[in-house]
């Protein structure tokens, strides 16, 4: 059901986010701060700093890489939070981190920079997670992301130059580990009471197996009486003419 409340708060959650990457852009457009420097370097300790700082670092040299990654990250950051709730906040702060930490062990030795790898957790975690539940509505959300970003996969490749290759894998792999690991909370799908049941040891009884697999039927209309009134004929009056014989003694 749609909850306007939570509706709110997945939405601030987005725009928070998104206004935090404008600001930083726009703080290092304005000075010249050359932000890229706290980005991420893999294998140097002053590259650590970029696990936490090179998801809201964005190229200056135009608007094309900042907006690229702020329609994905407001969408993705809004389904998140408002279908996962339960676990959004535990599940952005793992993709988050353990992409970054994996990119610092293992990516190639320059200043890796932007929520793409972010972007790539999030999508996988959203599609894995819709189809462990077989849940109606989470397995919209997947299929809205699978038809969104179908073809950011192609992104794991290193296909083209100046592009971090290593995050969008990183960020991948964290979403579909994080997957399984809360493939069992969130939302999940609606068990049958036999199922809750079996799972409780409990032998089911036959009208309960009867209100699983049959399905209701409708109320019985009420009879309808008809009350009705016969009316007879009236009887034949027969007019008998009466002689009478006067007999002679």
């Amino acid at each position: 059901m749609f909850d306007l409340k939570i509706t709110r708060i997945a939405l601030g959650i987005a725009f928070t986010i998104v206004f935090l990457m404008w600001v930083v852009y726009f703080v290092d457009v304005q000075f010249e701060l050359q932000l890229y420097k706290y980005g991420l370097y893999p294998k140097k300790t002053e590259g650590l700093i970029g696990i936490i700082t090179s998801p809201f670092i964005h190229s200056t040299r135009d608007l094309s890489h900042i907006f690229n990654n702020s329609i994905p990250t407001f969408i993705l950051s809004w389904m998140l939070f408002y279908h996962y709730r339960t676990i959004a906040g535990k599940v952005f702060i793992f993709i988050y981190l353990v992409s970054g930490i994996s990119m610092w062990f293992f990516a190639r030795e320059s200043y890796h920079i932007g929520m793409s790898g972010v972007i790539y957790g999030l999508t996988s975690f959203l599609v894995l997670s819709g189809f462990f539940r077989k849940n109606m509505r989470a397995a919209a959300v997947s299929l809205f992301v699978i038809f969104l970003y179908g073809s950011m996969v192609w992104g794991i490749f290193p296909t083209e130059v100046g592009v971090s290759w290593e995050a969008h894998l990183t960020g991948l792999f964290s979403g579909l580990f994080i997957a399984v690991f809360y493939k069992n909370s969130g939302p999940q799908p609606a068990k049958m009471k036999y199922e809750i049941e079996e799972e409780l040891g409990i032998e089911p009884e036959e009208e309960y197996w009867k209100e699983d697999y049959v399905p209701k039927q409708q109320a019985t209309s009420k009879s309808i009486i008809i009350n009705y009134t016969i009316v007879p004929k009236r009887p034949k009056v027969v007019h008998e003419r009466i002689i009478e014989i006067d007999e002679e003694e």
